[in-house]
């Protein structure tokens, strides 16, 4: 065997096992991508069984978990031709079949389940034993089988039960209302203070800059996605194109792309006799269906006319086909049935099934035969190539000819609709409104000049690119903001396609779903095809047959008198033995055989039954006697079916291809891409990004001015200060080792100046409220205690929500001040926090550099002292961390989030002589290693920092449902096994995917778990989570490089209810407590039973764990 075959099948198994193995990571985009590559090069009629099957599997897991039941169904539609190519014993083919009967309640999908379900089943009988695979599927099958002919047996109504799932609408309008809405106050207010030149020039995006800021944060992927984005724009001129996504070929001419598809990936069916393929009638005859009158006509008048006036009857004029000439007859019956086939033909029409074999087989039918008026007169008559000769028939004929076109279906229910709806919203998230041009050397891309004056109505379809060798924006006038509606407007959603995504990954899986469509779409074509050639056969043989007995009529004519004659039936049985004995007989001519059986058998329709060729004639030999009479009815009979049979199948491949059309066209939009709409959300970022820069250097020249009116006013309060006599004061000693200091600390109560610089140190360095780190001791009478206690909760900083109340933000506000709240308290009740904080406060540093990093020092020294025992100093310094966070940082009403604000600015605390609070105490050292079981490479990927692990809380609850005795530490372990890691080709890997080992270098105090909750939980939902929360844990089972048993326990939480409501939870002297916002007290909850309990009845759902080390191994 030529060698050639082996190394393309090890080529074929290589391929599959890489498809395979992105296929079982998740990856279907790339699993399918391999397999498009595959067919590209070797065409898929040629590919092995085994690639069809995949793709298949593929889809039909993609159709599982599709949630809108349009893009369901055509992945089901797609994977039955998947299955069907790869020729298996496995019931998938017709469980799809069964799933898309039942969406649209049809009758074509059912009778396809159970035809294919009858198939396999006979292949799986006839293969000897089965194995455990194969008789599961024998089962499936079985049951299928079962349902369909029930199914078909109840009869359908054709409609589709299931409402359609469509994509929420205002998906992107709540993003982008949730928006950071002080950015967007802050850029709104920025853009109303620029120029008109400034604003213009905005809208010009320097290609170099945007090529620095992609490099930075796409790396190389990013910038060649660019540089291929910014080619295509150059060379073409054009922003929209068509990918075909078998072969990656760009077009940008429909008819090039259609035939493209047509021609190299089988999306239209080409028969062996294209002659043979039915047209459509044309506009000619549309317009004679349409105008004619179509009464009847009194066909005994007019024969006599015809005999009598031929010259008259010769000059009427006919219009459009319609002569009003011929006398007309009072005849209801007949104009019913006439204005019945009337509307036929126009609604046959309409949906474009209407062959122009239908309406020649009806000008067939002679016409006044009876009152002896011959073809010839006809012709002179000028009733040749009208319908208006349909109107000389009587009743009987036109009956017939409704008999004819009643069967056939003006729809196929096969569901293309439901393709045609999910494609029109695919489609409609890659139109672009904003046109975006270049100038004329190409060094920057020029906004749509419409944005500055408001937003833009309609869609650019065209996409079409203007180079500019003038001021584009020369007689554009800015109005209104809207260009910053439009620039935040890049909301980030889990699965959409952005860039520096293959391009070819848009939208592929069901882009091969619907070129899948359309090949079994092409098979149910050359089915039909088939069929219609069978019955042209068949018709062939007819005509043969009577062909014959006319001949035998001829030669009794002609014969000499005595002579016998002989009958019909011997004749045809006769000419049937001929063929017997003829070797050399075309199969064609053998058909006749079978065709003289029906007819002596009188048989009301064809059998097409060709195998017994012995039994047929023995039938045959036995009605040798039938009269001549008995079987000219059954030829006229046979012809009349198989004609009828024949115009069906036209129709009905008109109908298909009808579909085969409407899916060509879906692909043919689902291949339109638009690289607009592929860079929009990066041109806005970078834009963005741009404006904020513009935002800062403007913020900064108002910080200097404000600095120095600040230090000018301070300047003037010492003087005042020094001056009265009547001001309040205290003196706080600092105990220390070293020799004590005694600092003098006056205390104002003064509104905070009108602006705040992000980056200033504070105002007074050494004068808050709780001094340096370490053990503080306030002297003072008790007055002065009282007093000074009563000022603090007058203070500007403690009633921080109060002002924000006047805000319009005043419910997200408040949201985040009870997050950041619960958050600190849940930091706060970690003993392991309080201890470090305390047995370090005299290395504490003292030069904080900016708000933040000064109010968290004062909120925990205040609480490492012990300080915080009166709720108002607790407002006051809560308030301060809140305005110092808001300053500098987008707040947000998520716990996690405020957790990692936190941390990021703890690093500030660190000094020389200690390492940092957030590293020692929080951070996770961790390191990635993988190992590929295939080529034994160990890359090496480098050390990286977290604060802990995220978890989703559906993925914990359904483990532990499944496994009721599986620990916490043993679930998280089940659920990071899934992340697999591609043993890197570029790094001359194998691309084998392989399990990831985590191993960390040091065990910190504390481990942190946040959860990810969907929102919408049921109080027994959230029952089940917590119970799955084990009060201790064993990290050494998630991270390698642990001695065993590290154990950790649960000793706080921060959880959130109902409307946003958050809670901390904490572990203190052997029992759980809760904490409430802005309160001291707590309130107790019980043992962890009680917690669990409690977080059901108050629909709490647990959003941070804080667990801390038992006992820290020597490592």
């Amino acid at each position: 065997m030529d060698s050639s075959f082996f190394e393309i099948a090890e080529e074929d198994a290589r391929l599959h096992t890489i498809a395979k193995d992105h296929f079982a990571q998740g990856n279907s985009t790339k699993a399918l991508e391999v397999l498009e590559d595959a067919y590209s090069r070797r065409g898929k009629d040629n590919s092995p069984g085994m690639f069809h099957f995949l793709q298949g599997s593929i889809l039909y897991h993609l159709a599982k978990r599709a949630e809108n039941s349009d893009m369901k169904f055509a992945f089901f539609l797609g994977c039955v031709e998947s299955f069907t190519g790869d020729f298996g014993t496995h019931a998938f083919s017709a469980c799809a079949l069964l799933e898309m009967a039942k969406q649209l309640d049809s009758a074509l999908y059912y009778k396809k389940a159970v035809k294919d379900a009858e198939v396999t089943l006979s292949l799986l009988e006839s293969g000897g034993e089965l194995d455990s695979f194969e008789l599961e599927s024998k089962r499936t099958l079985t049951n299928i089988l079962k349902e369909a002919e029930i199914r078909i047996l109840r009869g359908f109504t054709g409609k589709n039960s299931e409402t359609p799932l469509e994509e929420s609408k205002e998906v992107r309008v709540r993003i982008g209302s949730d928006s950071n809405k002080a950015a967007d106050k802050r850029l709104r207010s920025h853009w109303a203070s620029m120029s008109v030149e400034a604003k213009k020039n905005f809208m010009k995006v320097s290609i170099s800059k945007l090529r620095s800021y992609v490099e930075r944060l796409h790396g190389e992927e990013g910038k060649d996605a660019l540089e291929e984005v910014l080619d295509s724009a150059r060379t073409g001129k054009k922003w929209r194109f068509y990918m075909c996504r078998t072969c990656s070929q760009k077009f940008f001419h429909v008819k090039k792309f259609r035939n493209h598809l047509e021609q190299e990936h089988g999306a239209k069916f080409k028969p062996a006799r294209r002659k043979l393929m039915p047209q459509l009638v044309n506009e000619m005859w549309v317009d004679m269906i349409l105008v004619g009158g179509w009464e009847p006509v009194d066909a005994v008048a007019a024969a006599e006319m015809i005999k009598t006036r031929l010259e008259y009857v010769k000059r009427f004029v006919y219009e459009n086909g319609w002569s009003k000439d011929w006398p007309l007859a009072a005849d209801e019956e007949r104009s019913k049935l006439l204005k019945e086939i009337q509307f036929l033909l126009v609604s046959l029409w309409e949906r474009k099934v209407l062959p122009f074999t239908t309406l020649e087989w009806m000008m067939e039918f002679p016409i006044l035969a009876q009152f002896e008026v011959t073809e010839s007169l006809i012709i002179e008559c000028g009733l040749v190539g009208t319908l208006q000769r349909i109107c000389f028939w009587d009743c009987h004929e036109l009956k017939r000819i409704l008999d004819l076109l009643k069967p056939n279906k003006f729809e196929r229910d096969d569901g293309t609709y439901l393709v045609c709806r999910a494609v029109e919203r695919l489609w409609g998230l890659t139109r672009v409104k904003e046109k975006i041009e270049f100038d004329d050397q190409f060094s920057s891309m020029l906004l749509d000049k419409r944005l500055l004056r408001g937003k833009i109505a309609s869609f650019d379809d065209e996409g079409t690119i203007d180079v500019c060798k003038y001021d584009y924006y020369v007689k554009t006038h800015p109005q209104g903001d809207d260009i910053i509606t439009w620039l935040l407007d890049y909301p980030s959603i889990e699965g959409s396609f952005e860039f520096p995504r293959s391009v070819r990954a848009h939208n592929l899986d069901i882009w091969v779903a619907i070129l899948g469509a359309i090949h079994y779409t092409c098979r149910d074509l050359a089915s039909k095809y088939v069929k219609k050639l069978e019955n042209l056969d068949y018709y062939r043989a007819l005509i043969d047959a009577e062909n014959l007995c006319t001949n035998e009529d001829e030669r009794r004519r002609i014969a000499p008198e005595g002579e016998g004659d002989i009958l019909y039936a011997s004749v045809l049985g006769d000419m049937c033995e001929e063929l017997k004995t003829d070797d050399g007989a075309a199969p064609s001519r053998l058909v006749l055989v079978f065709v003289v059986r029906d007819i002596l058998e009188g048989a009301s329709h064809p059998t097409f039954d060709l195998d017994d060729l012995e039994a047929c004639l023995i039938s045959i030999h036995g009605h040798q006697n039938l009269s001549d009479d008995k079987v000219s009815k059954s030829i006229d009979h046979l012809k009349f079916v198989v004609t009828n049979k024949v115009l069906l199948a036209d129709s009905k491949i008109l109908l298909i291809e009808n579909s085969r059309i409407s899916l060509l066209n879906e692909l043919t939009r689902l291949s339109v891409f638009d690289y607009r709409s592929y860079i929009g959300s990066l041109l806005k970022r970078f834009m963005r990004e741009e404006l904020d820069g513009l935002v800062k250097m403007d913020a900064k020249a108002k910080v200097a001015a404000a600095e120095a009116d600040l230090l000018s006013r301070e300047k003037q309060e010492k003087e005042k200060k020094s001056v009265s006599k009547n001001k309040k004061r205290r003196i706080i000693k600092r105990t220390s080792t070293s020799k004590s200091t005694d600092i003098e600390q006056n205390v104002e109560h003064e509104s905070s100046p009108p602006l705040k610089p992000v980056e200033e140190d504070c105002v007074e360095p050494k004068d808050s409220l709780s001094g340096e780190l370490g053990g503080l001791d306030i002297s003072a009478n008790t007055d002065n205690q009282e007093e000074t206690a009563k000022d603090m909760q007058n203070m500007p900083g403690e009633d921080i929500l109060s002002k924000h109340m006047e805000s319009p933000h005043v419910a997200a506000a408040t949201r985040c001040n009870l997050a950041l709240d619960m958050t600190l308290k849940a930091l706060c009740n970690i003993k392991g926090v309080k201890e470090y904080l305390v047995r370090n406060r005299h290395q504490f540093a003292d030069n904080q550099e900016g708000q933040v990093p000064y109010a968290l020092r004062d909120f925990f020294t205040a609480f490492a002292s012990n300080e915080v025992k009166e709720e108002g100093i607790y407002s006051y310094l809560l308030g301060n961390v809140f305005a110092s966070l808001e300053e500098v940082h987008s707040m947000s009403s998520d716990a996690a989030e405020l957790l990692v604000s936190i941390l990021e600015f703890w690093p500030c605390w660190k000094t020389p002589d200690i390492e940092s609070f957030v590293t020692h105490i929080f951070t996770l050292e961790e390191y990635e290693r993988m190992s590929c079981s295939k080529c034994r490479k160990n890359p090496n990927y480098p050390e990286q920092s977290s604060y802990g692990v995220v978890m989703d809380a559906d993925s914990i609850r359904d483990l532990k449902c499944v496994f009721e005795n599986m620990k916490l530490e043993d679930i998280l372990k089940l659920i990071r096994m899934e992340y697999t890691m591609l043993c890197d080709i570029k790094t001359e890997g194998c691309g084998k995917a392989n399990f990831i080992h985590h191993i960390i270098s040091r065990c910190p105090p504390i481990f942190t778990i946040v959860l990810i909750w969907e929102k919408n939980e049921t109080a027994n939902e959230i029952h089940e989570t917590t119970k799955a929360l084990d009060w201790e844990i064993d990290i050494s089972k998630l991270y390698q490089g642990l001695e065993p048993n590290t154990k950790y326990r649960l000793v706080s939480m921060v959880g959130c209810g109902e409307e946003e409501e958050y809670i901390c939870l904490a572990f203190k002297k052997n029992r759980w407590v809760s904490f409430r916002h802005e309160a001291l007290a707590k309130k107790a909850v019980g043992s962890w039973t009680n917690v669990v309990r409690f977080c059901e009845k108050m629909k709490v759902r647990p959003e941070i764990l804080f667990y801390e080390a038992v006992q820290l191994p020597n490592k």
